[in-house]
């Protein structure tokens, strides 16, 4: 869908480029909305709706929205913290499906999808970094979500990779 890739590109909007205060501040408010749209789309929506986000790279955008150990992205706390607790949600949502809003059911083949994109963009490196984050009003917050974040891509890996075929 045209709407969903328009959204997920509007997420990275004049990202490195800044002017001035006010125009930095509508080109955040720019990203800010495109980001939430889409995270309204996974919330309530099905498993179409999941799919078409998946294959835009939703996961890739909210990557983005917490780099900043590779010297780009939004380096605001609060939008990095929001950003670590969607990735786990999301990640969480598409292998154990969902019973709120519009019932999904498990999605295993989207997670692992989304899972390999992140690892194509280096998510987890990012996600890392925010483990050692030393800012000041929400340096606690990201650090707990960031924890969670990387468990949830980590021990869905785990637990992929753990299972043993029954000829061994």
């Amino acid at each position: 869908m045209k709407l969903f890739h328009s959204l997920s590109r509007l997420t990275s909007y004049k990202l490195s480029i800044h002017l001035n205060q006010e125009y930095d501040l509508q080109t955040f408010a720019v990203r800010h909305n495109s980001r939430l749209c889409l995270w309204y789309i996974h919330y309530y929506g099905d498993e179409q709706d999941q799919f078409e986000l998946v294959r835009v790279g939703h996961a890739c955008v909210l990557f983005t929205q917490i780099g900043t150990a590779g010297g780009y992205g939004e380096e605001q706390d609060k939008e990095i913290n929001l950003g670590l607790f969607r990735i786990s949600l999301f990640l969480n949502e598409l292998h154990s499906g969902r019973n709120y809003s519009s019932s999904v059911p498990p999605q295993p083949l989207l997670a692992q999808s989304s899972e390999d994109q992140i690892e194509e963009e280096g998510g987890i490196e990012e996600v890392e970094a925010q483990l050692f984050n030393k800012r000041q009003q929400y340096g606690d917050k990201i650090k707990y979500c960031a924890g969670r974040a990387k468990a949830s891509t980590l021990n869905n890996y785990i637990k992929w990779s753990s299972i043993r075929p029954r000829w061994v």
